[in-house]
């Protein structure tokens, strides 16, 4: 008989399908636990699932949520080759393949997984793990979703603290080999008292600064196991630096819901530096509590019922819905751990005022997330909101800065709502060239799902590229029924690309997929700085070869004037109406900005919210404008041309004596963008009476710029900086 002193029955409530839940004091999850403990029981169970040399073979992991998480993440860590992937009963992006399944006797039946068909055909085994099996049906209702997902000869496991004798037998009879540390028959501590106890009541608190850590990997939608463990080691290293050491000091770390493996590695990390800690999480599992007088945080003794206390509280995940935490006592400092992506505010003051520490802080795994008026399921924007972090500047003040030597990312430039004058410019811009917008939308999008199909990631470069992203994807959603994923990130001149925000993309998705966008092409700065970009980042280790390597450099854009894209609508020097608007036609986000001490070296690049020009918001106006153009017919993509647009950019600057060519910006984008945010000297046009290039000569009317007529052979639009005197 194996040790089950550990394994408790606790009463379940209000649920006729089974009225007990099996509670393991050592889990880190329902009950308060040592840390070390905990992980040493985890530990054991992966040794078991690793020996009889399955640690050597490609594996695939599943961890059941809620209960199991942390258990598959310490078992994952056992196989060389793992990935590791976790059910969930939270909503996963519209672009997830998945597979739906059911705990029949649970409180929340329905379980979801994310499929990585490429990563689950190649492996030779997959690991269910759960803490207990009670009939079996749920392990074996999830190889039944898996169907066709696994490849013929792939064999299937489960393994577990504890399993009935009935679901051993079950399980072998359905094809899958269980693997048990002890059984549920030998349990002792199955005594209920006569009555439970009243629910505990506590005064919600303010939680003060949260502490963010920007994750990249998420077991929901599977992970690398090894990076995310490293990751994992990492951050809890990190955050328990933050705390000075006192062995007189008792510590309780609270994970929330599904995100329970780091607060047990910060428990472990911590244990070293305080006299006591314990680790436990929140829960959708409903149990009883009874009064007693042991201590909440104590090991409960043979045949005592192991709930003392409860606190119903909301969901950081979703306010609607109701959860608890267990067992909590005053103590000298509390640690909430969570990876929600907005923690509903009421819901975290309540569990504040919850948890038992005189002190209680909280840290994200999420990174400081970026509001915008885009929709989450239109684009994902991968920015570090530094809102009130950086001053903007006025153009000339930016100006002498810049040339100065002072690199632009390092500065912000300021925003205002333009003029009604200019308005009324950019909405007849927006009614002449919405329908050739629409065109070039539809020849790219039709390019991209003809080359990539629905293993297509649509990259955009923000923030010129984020509706140009936007509108492809919905274009592919509207017509093919296939919702593609979308991120935007930042690149910078002079910087190169966002090398956390790429991890982070990597880490979900297959990198033959990945198609970078942006709004057009001025002088191709921006396609040089992606290709050397990618040249220093690891993509070896992701599996990308030459030809995939060139295929990735390759940027779709709407227009192409420097002659230089493929993949493009047009090679004319096209009006692009969110050109012309900065943030209120770009979800009220800023450019975006990398600058030392500012953003952290885990954080993706920044930006900020220009949430006070809400009511000028014009984002899902040209959204709609160009989608009402939209014909959803095939277009073909447009002949190469030379890419001679850098040398017309060299001869305009010889001839104007300009010594710099990067204070030569040439295309309607780029022209819109120095009259915006630059100090211009003279603004050439191919026609000053274009309605291209109308809003450009009411912008520079307003900002009292010469503009004068220049026979410009790519472009229809060039602005040349002014070199400030004083510099």
């Amino acid at each position: 008989m194996k040790d089950t002193s550990h394994l408790f029955f606790a009463k379940r409530e209000n649920n006729p399908k089974r009225d007990f839940i099996i509670l393991n004091t050592r889990q880190a999850k329902h009950f308060p636990s040592a840390p070390d403990s905990s992980l040493a029981l985890m530990e054991t169970l992966g040794q078991r699932l690793a020996g009889d040399g399955r640690a050597d073979k490609p594996t695939v992991v599943i961890g059941f949520a809620e209960t199991a998480v942390a258990i598959g993440a310490v078992v994952a860590g056992f196989f060389r080759d793992c990935f590791y992937v976790t059910t969930t009963r939270e909503n996963l992006p519209d672009w997830a393949n998945s597979v739906n399944f059911e705990e029949a006797h649970s409180h929340a039946s329905h379980h979801t997984l994310c499929v990585r068909e490429d990563i689950f055909r190649r492996a030779e085994q997959v690991i269910l793990v759960d803490d207990e099996f009670t009939t079996g049906s749920t392990a074996i209702n999830l190889k039944k979703a898996l169907g066709g997902c696994l490849a013929r000869d792939c064999r299937v496991y489960a393994g577990a603290f504890a399993a009935s004798e009935e679901s051993i037998d079950i399980l072998r009879g359905a094809g899958i080999e269980p693997i048990i540390l002890s059984r549920l028959e030998d349990i002792a501590n199955r005594k209920f008292p006569e009555n439970f106890s009243s629910d505990s009541e506590f005064q919600p608190r303010d939680c003060g600064e949260i502490l963010h850590r920007n994750s990249v990997y998420n077991p929901r939608l599977g992970v690398r196991a090894d990076r995310y463990l490293d990751e994992c080691r990492r951050f809890c290293s990190e955050i328990a630096d933050e705390f000075t050491a006192d062995l007189a000091k008792t510590v309780e770390i609270v994970g929330t819901e599904e995100f329970c493996y780091p607060p047990l590695l910060l428990g472990k990390l911590l244990s070293d530096k305080f006299g006591r800690v314990v680790v436990h999480c929140v829960t959708r599992s409903p149990m009883l509590p009874a009064n007693s007088d042991r201590e909440p945080f104590a090991q409960p003794q043979p045949l005592e019922y192991p709930l003392v206390n409860r606190a119903v509280l909301k969901s950081l995940y979703n306010p609607e819905r109701k959860v608890f935490l267990y067992n909590t006592q005053p103590c000298d400092i509390s640690i909430i751990l969570t990876d929600a992506d907005s923690p509903d505010k009421d819901a975290l003051r309540e569990l504040c005022g919850a948890v038992g520490g005189k002190e209680v802080r909280v840290v994200s795994f999420r990174g400081k997330k970026l509001p915008t008026s885009y929709r989450s399921e239109d684009a994902e924007l991968l920015l570090t909101d530094i809102t009130g972090a950086l001053p903007p500047l006025a153009a000339k003040e930016r100006e002498k800065l810049i040339q100065s030597g002072v690199h632009y990312s390092e500065l912000l430039p300021a925003e205002y709502v333009p003029s009604p004058t200019y308005f009324r410019e950019y909405e007849n811009g927006l009614k002449v060239w919405a329908k050739a917008n629409a065109e070039a939308v539809q020849t790219v999008a039709e390019a991209i799902w003809a080359e990539k199909g629905k293993n297509a990631v649509l990259v955009s470069l923000a923030r010129a590229g984020t509706p140009v992203g936007v509108l492809i994807k919905r274009y592919i959603r509207r017509k093919y029924g296939v919702s593609l994923p979308h991120y935007s990130i930042s690149i910078i001149v002079g910087r190169g690309i966002d090398r956390r925000a790429l991890e982070y993309i990597f880490a979900r998705h297959s990198a033959d997929g990945i198609q970078f966008i942006d709004g057009w092409t001025g002088k191709g700065m921006i396609t040089k700085t992606l290709r050397g970009a990618l040249e220093q980042f690891p993509l070896n280790e992701y599996g990308v070869d030459r030809e995939q390597f060139e295929r990735m450099c390759e940027i779709a854009v709407l227009a192409d004037p420097a002659g230089l894209c493929r993949l493009c609508g047009t090679h004319d020097d096209l009006f692009i109406p969110c050109a012309c608007l900065n943030s209120v036609v770009s979800g009220l986000f800023s450019r975006t900005v990398l600058k030392s001490g500012l953003i952290q070296p885990d954080e993706f690049h920044g930006a900020v919210y220009f949430g006070e020009l809400a009511g000028s918001d014009r984002t899902y106006q040209f959204i709609d404008a160009i989608e009402r153009e939209m014909a959803y017919n095939t277009r073909t993509l447009p002949e190469m041309k030379n890419g001679d647009g850098l040398a017309e950019t060299e001869r305009i600057a010889a001839v104007f004596g300009v010594m710099d060519i990067k204070l030569v910006k040439p295309g309607i984008g780029e022209t819109t963008r120095v009259l915006l945010r630059r100090i211009p000297e003279i603004i050439l046009l191919r026609d000053i009476n274009s309605p291209l290039t109308r809003h450009i000569v009411e912008l520079a009317r307003e900002k009292g710029v010469e503009v004068r007529e220049y026979p410009l052979e790519n472009y229809c639009a060039c602005g040349i900086i002014k070199v400030m005197d004083n510099v």
